[in-house]
């Protein structure tokens, strides 16, 4: 038997970028700001581009984070333009197709302290939309039921975020694993796939999932589009959320799935008007500040941010400075650039630039920091901690003797125990047994 779905993730309908960004411009007027609506036009034109397809898909999953709040560093709940959003994109979607929709609950858009759901509301208001909440995963742990939800042509096992440290406080980490193993099996006379809200970094991508033989696994929580393992997908999100996500593909995924079979993964990448700029620049020795701006404005002129205002193509931009000059401190550095901000996000600026955020980095002890998402700095510090390490190690030279991937393990590793998502002894035996 045979099955067609879409994939997709991490939409984050609500997300508002602040920290330097182009006073008073509006996506929407008086409705949703400019950067906001970039997140609502992306969840549009996905479903736009679903509705396309042909064949068309039985089924489209949302693998959690539909909306950016609440969560544990922003309680309130999303704009109502965020949720309006939501509702009407859906409504029409399944008016015009009749293809039903699964939405699985993220560490977005969850309300930590209490027993209702964002989603469980959206079902409510748009019928053909089926849910599983948090709330839902917990019921079906103490029933001892499976949290599963069937449709014509195949079933899906469901598997909202649930924090690892909260399992392990209630030394539950043991009778969860034993309901995925035994209550999540999947019914093998027709096609059967798992939609997960996890990731390896924060222990919240439970290693039992793969340990039954769904045909897919769909995966949400880390933004960049990638394989994870042999029929298991990260979506990725359709929107740059971070300056960091501008070297990956954004887009959604669309899977062929026959049971027994290996399924048939689909990038669909979606292409963008607005600039993104995520850049290093090297401060030198002899650099005064007057020479570093300099060098931002030259930057700008080569990267074509020079023009007229246009809300559409007016570019994000994220400057990281690198090195030490004798005659510029972090601090006067800092100054000069909030007065070149001021100039070219001004109504009359001869750039056409939304968004204009730095870090200036000049030794351990000077930091000067304008962050593009300071209240999601802590979450994401680092997208993807194991590929920027390689990328590092290629610039260096390194012994013949030593094993790069060796190395790469113990940063991360390193890494992990710093934010303590890691605990016990850091050692070659503890890291070669996360191989086994």
């Amino acid at each position: 038997m045979k099955a067609r779905i879409a994939h997709i993730s991490d939409t984050h309908l609500g997300t508002r970028p602040r920290s330097g960004v182009r006073y008073n411009v509006w996506g929407e007027e008086m409705r949703s700001q400019l950067l906001e609506n970039d997140f609502y036009e992306r969840f549009l034109e996905i479903f736009d581009k679903i509705s396309e397809l042909n064949p068309p898909v039985d089924l489209v999953v949302h693998s959690g984070d539909l909306y950016n709040s609440p969560w544990e560093g922003n309680p309130s709940q999303p704009p109502v333009v965020a949720q309006e959003t939501a509702i009407t994109v859906l409504q029409n979607f399944i008016k015009k197709t009749g293809i039903p929709v699964l939405i699985i609950e993220g560490n977005h858009g969850l309300y930590r302290l209490l027993e209702v759901s964002l989603l469980d509301s959206l079902k409510l208001a748009v019928p053909g939309i089926e849910v599983a909440t948090q709330q839902d995963l917990k019921q079906a742990v103490r029933d001892s039921e499976p949290l599963v939800h069937s449709f014509d042509k195949l079933d899906v096992y469901c598997f909202p975020f649930m924090d690892a440290a909260v399992l392990r406080s209630a030394g539950l980490t043991a009778s969860f694993d034993d309901w995925i193993t035994s209550h999540q099996t999947r019914i093998k006379s027709r096609p059967s796939i798992a939609v997960a809200h996890g990731m390896d970094i924060d222990e919240t991508l439970f290693k039992s999932i793969f340990s039954i033989d769904y045909d897919y696994i769909a995966l949400g929580h880390d933004h960049h589009q990638h394989q994870q393992s042999i029929g298991a997908w990260y979506a990725g999100s359709p929107e740059r959320w971070r300056f960091d996500e501008d070297r990956h593909d954004k887009g959604f995924l669309v899977i062929d799935i026959e049971t027994g079979s290996k399924p048939v993964v689909t990038p669909q990448i979606l292409e963008y008007d607005r600039l993104f700029l995520n850049e290093k620049l090297k401060i030198a020795k002899d650099d005064t500040v007057e020479s570093v701006t300099d060098k931002v404005l030259a930057l700008f002129d080569k990267k074509g941010v020079k023009g007229s205002w246009n809300p559409k193509t007016a570019a994000r931009i994220r400057l990281v400075f690198e090195g030490k000059a004798t005659r510029v401190s972090s601090f006067d550095l800092g100054m000069a650039l909030e007065a070149l901000r001021i100039k070219v996000l001004s109504k009359d600026s001869d750039y056409n630039i939304v968004q204009f955020v730095w870090q200036v980095k000049q030794s351990v002890d000077e930091e000067f920091t304008a962050a593009s998402y300071p209240e999601i700095e802590s979450e994401y510090l680092i997208q993807d901690p194991e590929e920027d390490f390689q990328e590092y190690l290629n610039t260096l030279e390194i012994d013949k003797s030593l094993d790069p991937s060796v190395l790469t393990k113990i940063a991360v590793r390193a890494l992990e125990h710093a934010v303590g998502k890691k605990e016990g002894p850091l050692n070659s035996e503890s890291i070669m047994e996360d191989d086994k």
